[in-house]
């Protein structure tokens, strides 16, 4: 066995995640590597300590007298160092703007806004710089999971004293206005064409914009219109002197979610951290 100086202690939590779910599978998908990964860890440490921790019993797995001796021991010194880190855990959290509002004075987190390059925030979540983020998500990563946490619809905004809006817009007139854009593009569409349920015209350009509250700023000092979430809308109508209506253009819902590394999925105070979240949102 080599001694305690040369012994890699990032063996042992490997060891526990496989002990606790009696799958390589399972450990790696937990802590984010791969199966192939978590074995050759096994594997290491099992020369390292000159004894077998693990069988094959069947198609799975089952711990040795001998692993089931070192947990024992183990156990407890390992859970003192999770709780002792956990204690000043703080979590690095991108919301998207429409939310940003809902979500601040979280403790333990550093909010950012979301960036709108998606690659950007995907690259930094499969490497863990970054622990959470909240958005609209179009790209897929098979090292992070993506989970949905609000759905809501879009509506129109415009001034409240607009000279030729009431409570309600045709489609005709909705194309008829000057609109102000966002600069964001999903699968190089704008929002709006993204969400279309059908073909949609080309609408009349007021501004382009690169953030959901220069929208509304615009349109409360313009006759110009916009497309946003009902959510961010209303939140921010009232001191604006803004007021919505309903979109007479079908749109799908727009869909929030976070997206995390599978390593997270079972970790407690990330799961803290996102029920915490998820109840600023309903409220």
């Amino acid at each position: 066995m080599q001694s305690s100086h040369q012994f890699d202690l990032n063996l042992i939590r490997t060891f526990f995640e496989v002990y606790r779910t009696g799958s390589f599978t399972k450990a790696g998908n937990n802590l984010g590597i791969s199966q192939p990964s978590v074995s050759a860890a096994v594997r290491k440490m099992e020369v390292d300590i000159g004894y077998q921790l693990f069988v094959k019993q069947g198609r799975g797995i089952s711990p040795t007298a001998n692993a089931h001796k070192l947990a024992a021991r183990c156990q407890q010194g390992f859970s003192e160092i999770i709780n002792a880190i956990a204690d000043n855990v703080s979590f690095d959290v991108h919301v998207n703007e429409a939310l940003l509002h809902q979500v601040i004075n979280l403790a333990h987190t550093q909010i950012q806004e979301t960036p709108a390059e998606q690659v950007e925030v995907i690259e930094r979540l499969r490497d863990q710089s970054l622990d959470l983020a909240i958005s609209v998500f179009t790209i897929k990563d098979p090292s992070l999971i993506i989970e949905p946490v609000l759905k809501e619809k879009a509506v129109v905004v415009c001034r409240a004293d607009h000279p030729s809006i009431g409570q309600t817009l045709t489609s005709e007139e909705f194309y008829q206005h000057q609109h102000v854009i966002l600069s964001t593009k999903w699968e190089r569409l704008s929002g709006f064409e993204y969400g279309a349920k059908a073909a949609v015209q080309e609408r009349k350009l007021y501004s382009t914009v690169g953030s959901l509250s220069a929208k509304l700023m615009l349109v409360s000092k313009s006759d110009a219109i916009a497309v946003v979430s009902e959510g961010f809308a209303r939140y921010w109508q009232h001191n604006l002197g803004l007021k919505t209506v309903a979109c007479p253009i079908e749109l799908n819902a727009i869909r929030y979610s976070f997206a995390y590394h599978k390593r997270y999925a079972n970790n407690e105070q990330h799961k803290s951290l996102r029920d915490s979240i998820k109840q600023r949102i309903a409220e």
